[in-house]
């Protein structure tokens, strides 16, 4: 659970905050009139965060290259259709565990 701290109480342990965060693997979420206004995370964290990120808008740029000469309605029915698929998919593999297999 992410550790809370004032503005005020944030710039006066700012180094052991930098500690906390750095070797304790801490997030500290800085509060300004008890309202959350930044979270301070392991800078590892945010690598991976934006790694993950950068790799989910590759994923809708590519779907958006491919669908610039359909219409909306031509996707929409594409997404459904797909979809229609993973979930049932996904009904066929828990049927096949309810069973036994795998």
């Amino acid at each position: 659970m992410a550790k809370r701290v004032s503005a005020k109480e944030a710039r006066a342990q700012f180094s052991d905050i930098l500690g906390m965060v750095r070797f304790g693997k801490e997030t500290v979420i800085v509060e300004k009139q008890g309202k959350p206004v930044v979270a301070i995370i392991d800078f590892d964290l945010y690598q991976r965060w934006m790694s993950e990120r950068e790799a989910r808008f590759k994923v809708l740029d590519e779907i958006r290259s491919k669908s610039r000469s359909r219409s909306p309605g031509e996707v929409e029915r594409d997404v459904s259709e797909a979809l229609r698929g993973v979930r049932e998919s996904g009904r066929l593999a828990r049927g096949r565990r309810a069973q036994g297999g795998r």
